[in-house]
Formats: C-alpha cells, structure tokens, sequence
C-alpha cells in the first residue's frame, strides 16, 4: 500500500482537488491537481498521457489518476503556471528557467516554449545576457539570440580567454563565430563614428569645437562634417581617436558616457581663453550625438545566420 504521508499537494491554483480532473505527481511527491482539457490542449504530449490507462488514483479522491513525471515541483509548478490562463511563473533562476525550456520542449508545448523563452529574455537579459544567447541559438530564437548579442556588446574585448561564461558548453562552434563576428562589425561601425563628422548637419554648426580660437591656431586637424570641411583642435581630435580606440574594445553608448577621456579633452580646452566659457556645455550636447549616432550605425549591423 502506498505511502501517503510524504504526498504534499501543490499551492493555487493547482490544490483544487474537488474539481480536478487528473493529479500530475512531480519526482519531489507534490501533487498538482489539474484539469484534463487544458493540458490535451498545451501539449500533444500530455494528450496522449492522459488518454492512456492510468494504475494509481489518489485516496480518498474519487479514483482521480495520478500520472508522475520526472520534473521536480519547482519546474512542473512553472510548467503548468505556463499552461493555466492569467498565471505567470517567476523563475528563481536561469538555470530554472533552463530546466522549464527543457522539460516545455519535452512535451512538446510550443506556445508555452515561446513563452518562457519571453519570460526569461524579461527576467535575466540584464545580467545574464550571453547564457541567453547560448539558450536562443539552441533552442532556435534568433530575435532573442540578436537582443542577447546586442547587450553582448558590453563587454570590452569579447572573445579573450577571461570572457567565459555559463552556458558555453552549450554553444556550438559556429554559435560562438557569430557572436565574435557580430561584435567584431559592431566594433568596426563604431569607431568609424569617430573618423568622420560627416553625420552632422549644419544646426550643429555653432558648437565651439570647430569655431576659430587659438588652440586651433597651432596644430589642427580637418575633418568633414555636412556643413563644410571644419578644423578640429587637437584635444577634440585626441578624444575622438582615444574614445574610437575604446568603442573598438566595447562598442555601445555606454563606453562613451564611462569615457576617462572625455573629462582629460574637457580639462585640456580649458585651457583655451576662447574655449573656456561654453566647451562644457557643447562637449555634452556632442557627446549626446555621439552616443546616439554609435548606436544608430550599430543598431544596422545583425547577427549573422546560416543554414
């Protein structure tokens, strides 16, 4: 006779024992009582369980069959969270999440797949972005594989042995190629934001980085822009180099608004009496286009995909 002390019975809205249907027991002996129709109709899987002769029924329920299955309480709970209309699982943990994305594709539950794929790029893409990439290309998402590897940029110098991470062994070759390459492109478009001020238009005219004053009298650099070709002080032309060089090794706006060499190009046009009055104030308007134009030109670069 069965033991059935240990059996605990699953919280809202799966302790409804009155009405259920079928009792779905997890490895851990947690009892979710569940209704037959909305399971035949997530998972085919499921359908096909349930139509089979079930052996148990739990006592003192009027012969409700019990079907166990190998996932614990923790990932059935979510599972079933995903089936049930108006519940949403929060996921202790990627790898939980991991685990409910195995066990959803187990059972072949598309819709539900889709949708803990939604919930975990929501939950953990902040601080958890490259194991979710190696999640989207296994599990064949490349709109949420392209959001990872955007946030993938990031990280300066990606690509270097310190850059493991959890979920690389989960990574194919090619997978971990693609991301490289992406970040390479990336890399490349960014620092050319830096080369050339042919992006700005002539509303921009003003700002005194390109107006005559005497840090410009000695050495200059010119650079085009759509108002003309302007001559650029050597401090400008040392922050776009510098600033260039950083976005080469982490190519998103975040790199310019951390940029140590922002402030050192701001002290040294101090140093201009010209300079002086408003280079802190055109310097932030600039860095503000800068910023936008880097994640302009970035944002037409995509992750590459092969057949």
């Amino acid at each position: 006779m069965e033991n059935t002390e240990k059996i605990a019975i699953a919280r809202a809205p799966f302790d409804d024992h009155t009405n259920c249907d079928i009792i779905f027991r997890s490895a851990d002996d947690v009892d979710f009582h569940v209704f037959k129709l909305i399971l035949s109709l997530m998972s085919p899987v499921f359908k096909d369980m349930i139509t089979l002769p079930q052996n148990e029924s739990q006592p003192g329920v009027s012969s409700v069959p019990i079907i166990t299955v190998t996932e614990s309480s923790t990932i059935l709970e979510s599972l079933l969270l995903l089936c049930y209309p108006a519940t949403t699982p929060t996921f202790g943990s990627l790898d939980d999440a991991n685990m409910v994305m195995k066990a959803a594709r187990k059972y072949d539950m598309q819709a539900a797949l889709t949708r803990v794929a939604d919930l975990a790029m929501a939950q953990f893409l902040p601080n958890h972005f490259l194991e979710l990439y190696a999640l989207s290309c296994r599990f064949g998402w490349p709109h949420h594989a392209q959001t990872a590897a955007t946030r993938a940029l990031e990280i300066r110098d990606l690509g270097r042995p310190s850059n493991i991470f959890n979920g690389m062994r989960d990574l194919t070759a090619l997978d971990y190629h693609r991301l490289l390459d992406y970040h390479y492109r990336c890399s490349i478009a960014a620092q050319a934001v830096g080369g050339s001020l042919s992006w700005l238009d002539i509303s921009y005219k003003y700002m005194q980085m390109w107006k005559e004053c005497h840090c410009k009298n000695s050495r200059s650099v010119t650079l085009q822009a759509q108002f003309g070709n302007v001559k650029v002080a050597m401090w400008f032309h040392e922050y776009l180099v510098s600033s260039g060089k950083e976005l080469l090794a982490r190519p998103c706006g975040a790199t310019l608004t951390e940029s140590s060499v922002y402030n050192l190009a701001i002290a040294k046009a101090t140093g201009c009496d010209y300079c002086r009055a408003c280079i802190v104030q055109h310097m932030d308007a600039f860095r503000t286009l800068y910023i936008a134009q880097v994640e302009k030109v970035v944002a037409t670069v995509k992750l590459e995909t092969y057949d």
